[in-house]
């Protein structure tokens, strides 16, 4: 070991040297750094101070080479190559420089580029076979010197070095580079007289009729020189050996084997004999003739020998020959993998003393001590102490958005208290992880080598086992991001399947980012274990993991400087680890640089090429974070060490959706903005728009902080642009875009600034400084570079470092140095000390945590901009509505006086009797729809325009579609409500109302005929009363016979099964008889998992990697959807109609079209299931309806009235007293419930504009203040009770805030009631009506009469539609006896008669009580009405807290599903299943910690909380986590009462936090309400 720690470890391949570095050394000094620069910055290998122009072998037009050629150009290179450094020379000398760890480095560099890697080291008599179990071979993913899957070859030379034609076998054949062929091409060659290195060989076998195009790995053994001391070795290795004969006869490889004496008298020769122990193998002898070959099978394998030029045919043969030896062995069931062992197993030149390279073996590491089953596992439940700092981080959070309330600060400091007890109560749990005990015990090792070499040893266990458990999730994410990305593309707007995608995606999403575990938590965990842990309790290992910290940077690794999940910086932590850095190093002078950009633009494989570190590098997030990397530096005289910080890439499609991203994002970029000297932003091709949105963000965190005021408010932040992925040829092209990008920042942030009202002094000039994107400078002394592609190719065998990209990089790297320490404005720059910075870094983060990073640029404009968007297309929604109901209003009175021309002209033809009219209705309802329509045509056009106006506005385009869709269904749906209600009113009008009014003329005429009769056959008082009640019954009988009730059971069977979507798939539609399946039980059987199951799988039952997608699912939202739909199509309706039905079925039809149900069976069942609930739900509407409106019902209410006309005309009153008493009758009948009708539409006008109509959250402060009403009245039990019961609640609330805003309907002292208001309006309309009778009419008194009042209700004052509709009656053949009447006398009593009979209406005089009973009409109102900019709020609440959804009512769910802000479920009984104790969290809290819950004590199958849109999918993810104050005392204050009342424990937990004032929460509410 003394020896090994004379060699330098991985830390100093590190260091960072000028691009001239290698000229301050002389001799071999300098060719060793110019190499191990080539290495580590991906450049053309070469050991000269400057690059060597890149030269292949010449060849001839076939492409092989000539011996005559080589001889010709290499016999006279001896003297040559003595003045020239050998390449291989200098890379032995590399490698003997450095300890295992460099070593490895070394190896790992040559192999990416596909270049063979020597086998030991002659002077330091080392070989590397064991060193070889910490190679990775690249794009196999197994161990170097562990590999039994790649078959193996070795290519031996028997010529000498300077005419083996090896190398170029070896690149042919091959596909891999030796650093020998280098030397050949600069006739430099080495001194050792053995050649021996190994290689990952890439043969490509091009596609063919029967085959596609396929790589095959193979490892190649390449010797050349003295090769027997290597003999035993290629024996045990390989399986195809390849040799390059000798033509000159002593060197010729059969007098390499001499014969032994026992086999002299065979026929088996040396050759022969030696070949024996490898199943293929072939002997080429170069010669100048035509190709020519033997093979022969032998065994299990064959022997090739071969004659001629290495040209084309040759190589191909070769090329052909090791593809099909694999093939053979194992069509012979020969595994050589048993025979040969790994390349570790194996002993090297033993008898030439040669020893392994030491460093520690892989099996030290004792992965098996750590007893881990599943890493995602270990992060989520084991790994306690940063999932609570990360509770703790939100905490934080919420205090800093509020820190300016005193008091709410209080309690986020009392919060953070407490979880700050619950980790460290943790700590001591948390340092016996078998895990950590395992990492801690590599970070302790002393030795460097076997500390770095065991570190990278579980790094890779760590990524390999990720990578095999995050498969599956990763994959499942892909495919859920293609499918919603081509949903999206399909669909006009958002749909049911586009949420749905987009939530599973989301979840997803989620379940990848907290199943990830790498070397970075196992770090986060330390950090907290040591922060939190007292310290008079820390182990001495515990004491030590801030040193260990700090010599983890100086072996050469990265540390998480912000917390990647958390998005924070643990400050104590880094303090003390940076000052321990400080001890431990003497020189401090620091340069920070920082990269950053979107996700997959390259920023780490950037950095491992500027500086030859190596940060992960994948497709997809590799970096969480910010990460920072220590590297020492050389030949700078300004710093002695360059910070790296590597910034997570923002917009990762990871978090894309998931809430927190964009504030996440900009954080992340400020704070690698903000900590640096200089910042590299790296591009992919021309895609700057992520950037041009974040850095204005930054700007205005980092505006009017101390930082801005110290740097004249410009980032001290020197920022560099690298655009890569781009045809560097067409490079020209960027000009304009270079050009462009310091003032379109500029311009944008100016922007943000006058969106935010913080307008700055920074309009004069750009505030990043002074870029230097100039095309007319040099493009070397630009702030900005373009490059290429990392690789010369992404398929094998081209995807290899390309060179020109490192050569790029190096020369920015200079730029930017120049840049950064030049004098700026004559100030010099300055670096920074480990001690300084640690003070900066607590500022910057006071900086970034005082900024508001909810919105970036592109999210201030468009919020604002979709806010007044929204804003006025709401306007444009009511107009609409209001139109339609003006227009409706008008043509409701053209029916009414189509129905009086009707009956005046029936009565006209036959003048003196009873016209039945009831059945004159040949003008069909649709003549009314096409009025409606044309009539409101100008005003939808206009509409449109005005619509179109407002959604093609400036910044509004992205929404445009989205807007004119709704326009388009909003215009379509008001056009359905409208056509129904003029539907309705037709059949009342013209059949209901004209039938009612038949039947009460027909019994007026019989009563008539009656008395007419004898006064004997009726003069007895008990037979006028046998004989009413027999007239009246009849009349009821003959109205039931021709209006029977709606069998609405019947109709909508009928509409399926006539429905040609039913008929044309042959659906059975079952009789609604009860024999069919009770669909009902099926649909709630989703939530218990019951009778659903006999043809719907539950669900629940399906395991949670196999959830998307499944056939299952997409029965199970269907079901959801149909009753989604189902219920929006009967609400607001008022009675049965067909076309209800009808729009039913295309709907269902089209859900089950967009969840690919395609199996009859189930769409049988599906269709079956609406069915079911249309006629549940519509037999409830028809018959209320009927109840109140049928003409059975109508008729048999009037039967006081019919009476009262049986009396008189048993009185033999006069025809005059008959009418005006008939008429106050009806007036009577009908006055209170058209005040009602009016009073409705006066309080819909007047809480129209209430906030807690439009906004949930308003609502629910109304309806928290009620409930602490009733705490402070001490009903305990029914705020319980209203807060599980929040549908019955919210109702209840909604009623008393409507009846608050009912019009007064009694006089007080200053103003006059409604009800007063009304009577004097209605005596008005009498008063003018019985005028009329006297204007020179002598006929039709009475018609004359009902005529003008109907006209004064309708018009006039009232304009009551119950009143006109009640005085549609037909006096004629009844009351002409009227007009023989003295007409002062028909007006006087008609006056008098009516007049009394509105004063003898009851009054409402109890204002309160008529308000509490009108509020529930109020409501109805609203939503059959249906205007979008008032209606009442969902009912609906969350399955498992009970809070009440904030959407508005009958919400379509597919595009907008339920959203609740979630309260604490221990106030609904919601407790921990294992302790049955209540739970203080919310359905938020639960779903960001991944929990689970079940149903009840049944349920066996724990249902996770992020599963939460699959269980319920009318229902989002429960993501608002807002807090619920009063819920939070109530849970906390009444603790025991909740826990009694559900059978529970109380909960044991109450966060302090829900200890509040209940005074305090009251007078809180009010301010926000008002």
């Amino acid at each position: 070991m003394s020896e090994q720690r004379k060699k330098k470890s991985y830390a100093a391949f590190l260091i960072d040297r000028p691009s001239n570095g290698s000229q301050l050394h002389q001799g071999n000094q300098g060719a060793i750094i110019t190499l191990m620069n080539c290495l580590r910055h991906r450049l053309v290998l070469t050991a000269g101070s400057k690059k060597s122009e890149h030269q292949n072998i010449e060849s001839g037009a076939d492409g092989g080479g000539s011996i005559g050629f080589l001889l010709a150009k290499y016999q006279n290179s001896s003297s040559a190559a003595a003045k020239k450094t050998s390449v291989y020379d200098t890379l032995l000398q590399l490698i003997d420089e450095f300890d295992a760890t460099g070593a490895a480095e070394i190896f790992r560099l040559l192999l990416e580029r596909r270049t063979a890697i020597p086998l030991f080291v002659p002077d330091s008599r080392k070989h590397h076979l064991n060193l070889f179990r910490h190679i990775t071979i690249p794009g196999v993913n197994t161990r170097l010197g562990e590999d039994q899957s790649l078959f193996r070859v070795a290519v031996i030379s028997c010529c000498q070095r300077n005419v083996s034609q090896t190398t170029e076998i070896m690149k042919s054949v091959f596909n891999v580079q030796s650093v020998h062929r280098q030397d050949l091409s600069t006739g430099s060659l080495s001194s050792n007289p053995l050649i021996a290195e190994i290689g990952v060989g890439c043969l490509v076998i091009e596609a063919t009729s029967k085959t596609a195009k396929k790589v095959q790995h193979v490892l190649v053994i390449h010797v050349i020189g003295e090769f027997r001391p290597l003999w035993k070795c290629l024996q045990h290795f390989v399986s195809y050996l390849l040799i390059e004969d000798s033509t000159i006869e002593e060197e010729r490889f059969c007098h390499m084997f001499p014969k032994d004496e026992e086999t002299t008298s065979t026929k088996h020769s040396a050759t022969a004999l030696a070949l024996d122990a490898f199943n293929f193998s072939c002997v080429w002898t170069p010669s100048m003739g035509e190709m020519s070959h033997e093979f022969a099978v032998s065994g299990n394998g064959f022997r090739l020998r071969v004659e001629g030029q290495l040209r084309g045919e040759t190589l191909s043969l070769f090329k052909d020959t090791v593809s099909a030896a694999p093939e053979m062995v194992i069509q012979s069931n020969c595994t050589t993998s048993q025979e040969l062992k790994m390349l570790h197993e194996i002993p090297v030149l033993i008898e030439e003393a040669y020893s392994p390279l030491e460093c520690v073996s892989p099996s030290a590491v004792h992965w098996s001590d750590c007893h881990v089953q599943h890493l995602g596992d270990v992060k989520k439940f084991e790994f306690l102490l940063q999932k609570y700092y990360l509770k703790r981080a939100k905490i934080e959070e919420a205090k800093v958005e509020h820190r300016l309330n005193n008091e709410m600060v209080a309690q986020f400091e009392d919060e953070i208290r407490k979880v700050k007890e619950t980790i460290r109560s943790q700590t001591v749990r948390v340092q016996n992880h078998p895990l950590l005990k395992v990492f801690l015990q590599i970070l302790e090792k002393e030795d460097s080598c076997s500390r770095v070499l065991s570190f990278n040893l579980l790094e890779n266990e760590l990524a390999k086992r990720g990578e095999q458990e995050l498969g599956p999730l990763l994959k499942k994410v892909q495919e859920l991001s293609t499918l919603y990305a081509e949903s999206l593309s399909n669909a006009v707007r958002e749909t049911g399947l586009v949420s749905k995608l987009k939530k599973d995606l989301n979840s997803a999403k989620t379940e990848l980012i907290d199943s990830a575990l790498n070397v970075e938590h196992l770090w986060r965990e330390l950090s907290h274990l040591y922060t939190d842990m007292e310290p008079e309790k820390r182990s001495p290992s515990i004491q030590k993991i801030p040193r260990l910290a700090a010599q983890h940077l100086l072996d050469g690794f990265p540390l998480e400087l912000l917390d990647g999940d958390s998005n924070m910086i643990r400050q104590d932590w880094i303090k003390v680890v940076l000052y321990e850095l400080g001890k431990m190093v003497e020189r401090k002078r620091m340069f920070v640089l920082s990269v950053m950009g979107v996700q997959s633009s390259g920023k780490s494989t950037m950095l491992n090429t500027m500086f030859g570190i190596k940060m992960r590098t994948s497709v997809g997030q590799c970096t969480r974070g910010v990460n920072m990397q220590l590297l020492a530096v050389e030949g700078r005289s300004e710093y002695d060490y360059i910070l790296l910080l590597d910034t997570e890439g923002t917009r990762a499609p990871e978090y894309h959706g998931l809430p927190g991203s964009e504030k996440r994002d900009n954080q992340m970029a400020t704070l690698s903005i903000l900590l640096s000297d200089a910042t590299i932003i790296v591009i992919p091709g021309e895609n700057d728009a992520a950037v041009k949105e974040i850095l204005p963000i930054v700007l205005m965190a980092y505006d009017g902080t101390k930082l801005a005021e110290r740097n004249g408010s410009r980032l001290s932040s020197r920022m560099f642009f690298l655009y890569n992925r781009i045809d560097t040829s067409q490079a020209s092209k960027l000009d304009n875009i270079i050009q462009t990008l310091g003032t379109s920042l500029h311009t944008a942030f100016n922007q943000v600034q006058k969106l935010t009202g913080n307008l700055t002094n920074l309009k004069s000039e750009s505030p990043f400084g002074s870029f230097n994107l100039h095309s007319s400078s040099s493009t070397s002394d630009r702030d900005v570079i373009i490059l290429g592609n990392v690789k010369s190719n992404y398929e094998p065998p081209g995807d290899v470092p390309d060179e020109a990209y490192g050569d790029a990089l190096i020369k920015f790297r200079e730029h930017i140095h120049q840049r950064v320490v030049s004098n700026v404005e004559d100030e010099a720059w300055e670096s920074r000390t480990l001690e300084g910075f640690s003070s900066y870094i607590k500022e910057v983060w006071y900086c970034i945590c005082s900024a508001d990073f909810n919105f970036n640029f592109a999210t201030v404009i468009e919020r604002m901009t979709f806010d007044q968007l929204d804003i006025e297309y709401k306007l444009k929604e009511q107009e609409l509505s209001e139109a339609y109901m003006k227009f409706f209003t008008n043509i409701k009175k053209k029916m009414r006086k189509m129905n009086e021309r009707k009956t005046n002209v029936a009565s006209a033809a036959c003048p003196g009797t009873i016209v039945d009219t009831s059945n004159n209705n040949n003008e069909d309802y649709s003549s009314f729809i096409t009025q409606l329509n044309f009539i409101i045509s100008p005003t939808l056009s206009k509409l449109d325009d005005e619509v179109k106006v407002i959604v093609g506005g400036n910044g509004r385009e992205k929404w445009g579609a989205q807007f004119l869709q709704m326009w388009k269904l909003n215009k379509k749906e008001q056009q359905e409500i409208w056509k129904n209600n003029v539907k309705n009113a037709f059949n009342r009008i013209f059949l209901y109302e004209q039938s009612l009014e038949s039947y009460k003329r027909r019994m007026r005429q019989e009563i008539n005929e009656f008395f007419e009769l004898p006064k004997s056959e009726w003069e007895n008082g008990s037979k006028l009363d046998e004989k009413f009640e027999d007239i009246f019954g009849k009349k009821l009988r003959e109205i039931k016979e021709e209006f029977p009730p709606s069998n609405v059971k019947t109709e909508v069977v009928k509409v399926y099964r006539d429905h040609f979507a039913i008929y044309n798939r042959k659906i059975k539609i079952c009789a609604c008889d009860g024999t069919a399946v009770d669909y009902r039980s099926l649909h709630w059987g989703i939530r218990k998992n019951k009778d659903w199951t006999r043809w719907v799988p539950s669900i629940f039952k399906i395991g949670r990697n196999d959830i998307p997608n499944t056939r299952q699912e997409a029965i199970h939202s269907c079901v959801e959807s149909i009753g989604a739909i189902v219920f929006r199509a009967v609400t607001g309706k008022m009675c049965y109609d067909n076309s209800i039905v009808s729009n039913v079925i295309y709907a269902v039809n089209a859900v089950i079209t967009q969840n690919n149900v395609t199996d009859n069976t189930e769409v049988e069942k599906m269709h079956n299931y609406a069915l079911l609930l249309i006629v549940e739900l519509m037999q409830v509407i028809q018959k209320e309806w009927e109840a109140k409106n049928s003409v059975y019902a109508k008729f048999e209410s009037s039967k006081g009235s019919m009476r009262n006309y049986f009396d008189l005309v048993s009185k033999g009153a006069a025809k005059t007293k008959i009418f005006s008493s008939t008429m106050a009758n009806t007036l009577s009948d009908v006055a209170f419930s058209a005040f009602e009708e009016e009073m409705v539409t006066k309080t819909y006008r007047k809480i129209s504009n209430e906030r807690w109509i439009h906004e949930a959250r308003i609502m629910h402060k109304h309806m928290d203040l009620y409930l602490i009403d009733l705490l402070e009245a001490n009903q305990i039990d029914q705020v319980l009770d209203y807060i599980r019961d929040p549908k019955t609640f919210y109702t209840c609330v909604l009623r008393r805030l409507i009846a608050l805003k009912v019009p007064n309907v009694a006089n007080d002292v200053s103003n006059e009631g409604e009800w007063t208001r009304f009577k004097r309006q209605v005596k008005d309309a009498v008063k003018k009506a019985a005028l009329a009778t006297l204007d020179g009419t002598n006929k039709e008194l009475a018609q004359t009469f009902v005529d003008k009042l109907r006209d004064e209700f309708s018009d006039g004052l009232l304009q009551s539609d119950a009143l006109s509709s009640a005085f549609s009656i037909d006096c004629s053949g009844e009351y002409e006896e009227c007009d023989n009447e003295d007409k002062k006398k028909f007006q006087e009593d008609c006056e008098k008669e009516l007049n009394e009979a509105i004063e003898n209406v009851s009054s409402p005089n109890d204002h309160e009580g008529f308000a509490e009973e009108l509020s529930p009409e109020i409501v109805e109102y609203m939503k059959i009405v249906n205007n979008q900019i008032a209606l009442p709020r969902c009912d609906a609440h969350c399955p498992l807290c009970h809070s009440l959804c904030i959407e508005t009512f009958n919400h379509d769910t597919e595009h907008r599903p339920h959203d609740a802000i979630h309260q604490p479920g221990g106030v609904v009984g919601i407790h921990y299943r294992d302790r049955d104790e209540l739970a203080f969290k919310t359905c938020s809290q639960f779903y960001e910690e991944d929990c689970s819950f079940y149903f009840n004590k049944e349920d066996t199958v724990a249902k996770k909380y992020r599963d939460f849109t699959k269980i319920y999918p009318s229902w989002k993810d429960p993501r608002i986590n807002e807090e619920s104050p009063l819920r939070e005392y109530i849970l906390a204050k009444y603790n025991n009462k909740i826990a009694e009342k559900y059978g529970r424990k109380p909960c044991p937990d109450v966060p302090q936090s829900y200890f509040r004032v209940l005074s305090t929460i009251k007078e809180q509410l009010k301010m926000e309400i008002d």
